[in-house]
């Protein structure tokens, strides 16, 4: 089974925003290991750049490190270590160090979004670029039935609604945010594929239900009884530019060529 999945969803994805980027990012920050596909991603179109990369599983960071192993002389000769960090999400990165801060699918493994995005913001240079996937508000909608038949609830704190997100970005150190959304469908043939997946994205953890061994159980149940054989995702996918940090009382004057007289 391939644990990457919708790790490679996601990113392919995203990737294919890339093409507002202006300027070549020369250091990119990446938020979450994820078999080294979002890194490999980005290398295509930015070759020189330096990545960075942060994760609070070790064993995450190691596969990943794993995967860009080089082969032949030449490539060990020239092969670029990339600085991997284990640290929960929410400790504080280094202040304007990159270019481009890359996220895929890491704000489900944690538990409030608006302090991620404000540390998200400080570890970015002025007008750097933000660029992370996500799930919203309407994911998983069967399994939240299912659950709430038996009595279980989801709080799901972290899978809020595309707008809401777009206003914690405009709000919390970013200007022109730009969310979009799509319905994602999985048909599972085997429910151990189902349980690898919502644990290994985190979405199962974002749910937050009230009872984990029971809601588990139930979940179980109904794909044994064919009671439950898809599921939908609310993808999530936005970008975003660093604002200016100014002094307290301070503000940005802007000058205009005078229009010729007509």
């Amino acid at each position: 089974m391939n644990r990457y999945f919708l790790h490679q969803y996601f990113a392919q994805e995203t990737a294919s925003r890339l093409a507002i980027l202006r300027h070549t990012p020369q250091h990119i920050t990446l938020i979450g290991a994820d078999g080294d596909i979002s890194r490999a991603l980005l290398a295509q179109p930015f070759p020189q750049a330096q990545f960075t990369e942060y994760d609070p599983r070790s064993d995450w960071l190691a596969h990943a490190a794993t995967q860009r192993q080089p082969t032949g002389l030449l490539n060990k000769l020239f092969h670029k270590t990339i600085p991997q960090i284990c640290q929960p999400f929410d400790f504080r990165l280094p202040e304007a160090q990159a270019d481009l801060l890359w996220a895929n699918l890491a704000l489900l493994h944690t538990a409030e979004i608006v302090p991620i995005l404000e540390n998200w913001a400080a570890a970015l240079k002025t007008d750097g670029l933000l660029f992370f996937s996500h799930l919203g508000g309407n994911t998983l909608p069967e399994i939240r039935r299912l659950l709430a038949a038996h009595g279980i609830a989801c709080a799901a704190p972290t899978l809020v609604d595309m707008h809401d997100l777009g206003d914690m970005l405009f709000h919390h150190g970013f200007y022109d945010p730009v969310t979009d959304t799509a319905e994602l469908v999985l048909t599972y043939q085997n429910p151990d594929t189902f349980w690898q997946d919502m644990d290994n994205t985190g979405v199962w953890a974002a749910l937050r239900v009230s009872d984990d061994t029971a809601a588990r159980a139930i979940v179980q149940d109904a794909w044994q009884t064919g009671e439950l054989t898809q599921i939908t995702l609310e993808t999530v996918f936005a970008h975003a530019i660093k604002k200016i940090r100014l002094p307290e009382n301070e503000s940005v004057v802007q000058f205009y060529p005078r229009k010729p007289a007509v």
